[in-house]
């Protein structure tokens, strides 16, 4: 753990020196831009060679300081990845740490408190078990909080919800019951009129017979 954060700490130095460094250059570009500005504005018109000049120098330097300018942006990325993996190092040898300590003190072996120091390592137990029961109730509580959370918005729903009243139950079945009938009286006449067709067919049972047969047989005066 100390020699990974060594050696982030001596990366993290060697990019702010770039940094640094990259500052600089752009500072010196900007004084040679500032300079060929006032050479250009102080030339007048005859002075056509050196004014151009002057403006191939300020185009140069801006050049430098735009691609200047992106690799300083790259080494503040690096270098904000770096501080963000330095931090989780940090913090992990840390735990790590505390975890190798709390283990020393529990198998006896540990420096701060003597092997022979019942009433220390009791005391550590003691915050080892309270911790573990903490987690428990915690979870229990979540459980129950959640349990309840469920059964409330279950109960409001159902309230929510009109239920048929007796009046409505019956109001529904009343007006089943004539549908109903009215279901069976169209039935029936067809039943009556497939069994009127039937009885007045041919010999081949496929033919209707004649109308004047039918009256006669069945003494209908009209049909």
């Amino acid at each position: 753990g100390k020699y990974f954060v060594s050696y982030f700490l001596i990366k993290k130095r060697i990019i702010e020196d770039e940094i640094a460094s990259i500052d600089v250059k752009i500072k010196n570009n900007n004084d040679r831009i500032e300079f060929a500005k006032n050479k250009h504005s102080s030339l007048d018109f005859t002075y056509k060679t050196m004014k151009q000049d002057y403006m191939r120098e300020i185009e140069n330097a801006s050049r430098e300081n735009k691609a200047l300018f992106n690799q300083r942006d790259e080494y503040l990325q690096s270098l904000r990845d770096l501080r963000f993996k330095l931090g989780n190092l940090i913090e992990t040898t840390a735990v790590n740490n505390n975890r190798i300590k709390a283990d020393n003190v529990l198998n006896g072996t540990s420096v701060v408190i003597a092997r022979d120091d019942y009433l220390n390592i009791i005391f550590v137990y003691s915050l080892l078990l309270l911790s573990v029961c903490l987690d428990i109730f915690l979870a229990m509580a979540f459980c129950i909080i959640h349990n309840a959370y469920h059964k409330f918005y279950e109960q409001k729903l159902l309230h929510s919800v009109p239920l048929p009243t007796r009046s409505k139950v019956k109001k529904i079945q009343g007006s089943r019951i004539p549908s109903l009938e009215k279901n069976k009286k169209p039935s029936k006449r067809v039943d009556e009129s497939l069994e009127f067709i039937a009885s007045n067919l041919e010999d081949d049972k496929r033919t209707i017979k004649p109308l004047r047969e039918i009256k006669k047989d069945t003494n209908l005066s009209s049909l």
